[in-house]
This record gives C-alpha cells, structure tokens and sequence, in this order.
C-alpha cells in the first residue's frame, strides 16, 4: 500500500519478477495485481499491489477506491511504501495510515519501506529515520535493501504461524491441496480416517481448517 507514484508496482516486480504497469502518473495501477514471492526455505508468499492513494481523492472516487483495497483487511500484514526522494513524503505517511484507518485496517501490523533510496539525498533520509525510525531503505530500481525486506517478511510469517495438527477426509483432497499453499507441512500420514497432517499454518486461516483440527 502506499501513495501514488510511490514504486509500488516497480517494486512487486523486483521482487517477484512480475511484470506489473509500473508508470510515473497517477492511478498506473486501477486494479489489485497479486503475485507469488518465493522466500527463502521455500516459503511463498502472496503479494498484492493496490491503487495508490492520494490527498483529497474526489468524493464519487472514494467508495469506488475502497473497493479496490479489500484486500488490506485480510492481508496477514502490509508494507506501506513511501517515496523517500518526494519532498512531501510526510503528508502522503500521514494520508496513507488515514486510509488504512477508514479501511478498518488501522491495527494492521505495517512494515514501512522507504523506497527510491537512489534518488535520495542525505537529508531526506534523516527525515525518513526521524518519521519512522524503524522503516527499511530500499531501492526497487537498483535493488538495493530487497534482501532485507524480504528477511522481514520471512520473520513476520514466522510469527503469524500457529503449529496446527489436523485430519482431513479422503473426500477432501482439495483442503490437503490448500494447506500445502498455506503454510509449512512437515509430517503427513495417510490413515484408514483420514490424511494426518502436522504443520504450521497462519492464524488467519483458522476458520477454514478449524473443523479439521485435532481436538487435544
């Protein structure tokens, strides 16, 4: 998520090696781009690029803008990107985490990315540390600092996994076939009852295999 012209489609594409509209006006991007991230330890991980926000967004665009950005809600967590060579950085931060707030996404957990550390001079990267001391410094079109965000999104889905024993019919392949999308298998048995299955698996997803969960 971010303010318009922030890199954000530049930056899916780095990382992923999608090759998303990436264009410097506003709205580039209309609708959610969503691509696969593979992290280290073969972690995967599902990326989606929203529409930019911006200051003062006409009042028939809202509802329709909103729409679009469903998907923060349910996001286990999001990176907010920020273009560290605009001088009004601190105005689109502000506008940013409003929008998330009208969202109902306010207490989302927010990985904030400063992104155009190319383009950056010092001065605008001290009043970057002094906005949000803990953000990452990166470059989408140099790549640099992508290794340690992806380090960060590799210990935020550490977090968010629950370790989780589970019984799946035989009738329900599909649900073995979306835990292993999901999250991190590491034993899995085929019994006369069902498939047994051990692994780690985000909380966020509790409702979907909560009536397979072995009750201890």
């Amino acid at each position: 998520v971010g303010y318009t012209n922030a890199g954000k489609s530049t930056l899916l594409n780095s990382l992923t090696g999608a090759h998303v509209l990436a264009a410097d006006k506003l709205f580039a991007t209309l609708d959610p781009t969503t691509r696969q991230l593979v992290l280290r330890g073969n972690q995967k991980l599902l990326v989606t690029d929203t529409v930019g926000f911006i200051r003062r967004l006409p009042h028939g665009l809202v509802e329709a803008f909103k729409a679009t950005l469903e998907e923060v809600i349910v996001a286990d967590f999001l990176v907010h990107v920020l273009d560290v060579s605009n001088p009004n950085f601190e105005e689109h931060h502000k506008t940013t985490l409003s929008v998330l707030g009208e969202l109902g996404a306010g207490d989302q957990t927010i990985v904030t990315v400063f992104n155009k550390l190319d383009l950056a001079d010092a001065a605008m990267l001290q009043r970057a540390h002094r906005l949000v001391p803990d953000a990452l410094l990166v470059s989408a079109h140099t790549k640099a600092g992508l290794d340690t965000l992806e380090a960060r999104c590799v210990e935020l889905i550490a977090d968010s996994l629950a370790e989780t024993e589970l019984i799946i019919p035989h009738s329900r392949y599909d649900v073995v076939a979306r835990l292993h999308k999901l999250g991190h298998i590491h034993e899995q048995e085929h019994e006369d009852d069902g498939v047994h299955i051990k692994g780690r698996f985000p909380a966020t997803q509790a409702g979907f295999f909560a009536p397979f969960v072995v009750k201890k």
